[in-house]
């Protein structure tokens, strides 16, 4: 019987998930397993954790409060580090490197001792995934990647110092890449471009994951529970200024977020050279801009707000925010921006959350990405503008858009969004989850019959 008829958790399948960082810290990369050890069990799927250990990662992701947004009594093991200072020397200060051969270590140990019937990498650190081919041949447990990002990208402009070590480490992905993937019996990605590319670069291996059933484009989802948790704790003291409309955002800055604020702040400079009363009431405050930003550093985007003449109206805060600081910030204001990146692919991982917390929303990404598609197809989801890789919105529709979403910011709307987003929730994202896996599950056992 399939689990997914019996959702009581008596077929007691067992996976692996491998992820860069987990409980205490909480990042990014690790938001996917994080929603997964919630949700898996209830479907039959029992979840335990490999991850470098809290000491390891940077530590301004070890959150003091973050117990409650994790699943209670989900085993973790959380592995040490070797060389620490060896790699350093060598201009690594990622904690990848040094923790490769305790996660493979430790992994032999778990999956030689216990019945795991699949290992699951959800990270961007994706030297982790080089371990599932091992795994695989040594143990013949089938493994699954998910591609937040691209793995392989071109290289930028470096440094002659360190374009020696950039080729040599895009020589060992590329070729580190080819092995994991063609070894995959699963693939999730957070974008159809992504699995586009990956199919167009190995379809001539034929991987397992090339079958319909065994590849799946599930976005970031979100998790109500985060929200609840978050609601408990707002600082109810901080004083409200009732006649300014706050809009937050809280996520990358700098350089990558430029072209798509830059067009929020063009439409916010045309809406006041109209004569809008409502756009001088805004405030944009934009939090955890900056990674390691020291107080005399720049702040990019209030600098970019400014010479676009609209910086009377920007305050950014680069210090990195804890994940419930950011969802108290959220709940506390009158509105949300989501900004996009220059990259067609691109999946904003706070979109869904965003929306589900009800508040007004307004994205500026990339006409031809995920995130735009979502709100072409979901207009109650909140209010987009565009760029694309030549071009961008006219900046007189741009303000329309924005003079739309910001009426209901002056009106501190409140969205029910439960119906449209439901696909996007946690449920039904370990639900996919769990189709592909037993997908996978299934051909290997039919493999193994005609052996």
């Amino acid at each position: 019987m399939s689990v997914l008829n019996n959702p009581s958790g008596k077929i007691g399948k067992r996976a692996l998930i491998v992820v860069s960082a987990f409980n205490p810290a909480i990042i990014a990369d690790m938001q996917r397993a994080r929603m997964l050890a919630w949700e898996l069990p209830k479907l039959g799927w029992d979840v335990e954790i490999l991850t470098p250990g809290a000491s390891e990662v940077r530590q301004d992701i070890v959150e003091e409060q973050a117990a409650t947004f994790f699943a209670p009594d989900v085993p973790l093991h959380a592995v040490g580090s070797v060389g620490r200072q060896v790699f350093e020397a060598l201009g690594s200060h990622t904690h990848v490197w040094r923790t490769l051969w305790p996660m493979l270590k430790r992994g032999n140990e778990l999956i030689s001792s216990k019945r795991f019937d699949l290992v699951y990498f959800t990270t961007t650190a994706f030297m982790y995934f080089a371990l599932g081919p091992h795994w695989k041949r040594k143990y013949k447990v089938p493994y699954v990647v998910d591609f937040h990002d691209p793995w392989i990208r071109e290289m930028g402009v470096v440094g002659q110092s360190q374009r020696s070590r950039r080729r040599l480490l895009e020589w060992l992905s590329v070729l580190t890449e080819r092995r994991v993937m063609l070894n995959a019996d699963g693939v999730i990605a957070v974008s159809p471009n992504y699995i586009e590319m990956l199919q167009a670069r190995y379809r001539g291996g034929s991987p397992a994951w090339l079958a319909p059933s065994h590849r799946a484009v599930i976005p970031f989802g979100a998790l109500d529970h985060d929200l609840i948790e978050a609601a408990k704790t707002i600082r109810l003291t901080e004083e409200r200024r009732t006649n300014e409309l706050s809009i937050c955002y809280v996520g990358a800055g700098g350089a990558i977020m430029a072209r798509s604020f830059a067009l929020i702040c063009q439409a916010l400079r045309e809406l006041r050279s109209q004569g809008n009363v409502v756009a001088n009431r805004v405030r944009l405050r934009m939090y955890g801009t900056i990674y390691n930003w020291k107080n005399a550093d720049a702040k990019p985007l209030e600098v970019l707000a400014e010479q676009i003449g609209v910086g009377d109206l920007v305050a950014e805060f680069p210090e990195r925010v804890s994940y419930r600081r950011s969802l108290e910030l959220l709940l506390q204001s009158d509105g949300a921006l989501i900004l996009g990146v220059d990259d067609t692919g691109y999946m904003p991982s706070k979109l869904f959350s965003y929306g589900l917390s009800g508040k007004p929303l307004l994205a500026s990404v990339r006409r031809d990405g995920p995130a735009f598609a979502h709100f072409q197809k979901s207009p109650k989801l909140g209010h987009a503008i565009w760029f694309d890789q030549s071009n961008e919105m006219p900046v007189a529709e741009a303000a329309d858009v924005l003079s739309n979403f910001l009426q209901e910011v002056a009106a501190r709307q409140s969205f029910d969004r439960g119906a449209i987003l439901e696909p996007v929730l946690a449920p039904n994202m370990a639900r996919r989850h769990v189709e592909l896996f037993e997908s996978c599950l299934s051909s290997q056992s039919k493999q193994m019959n005609v052996k």
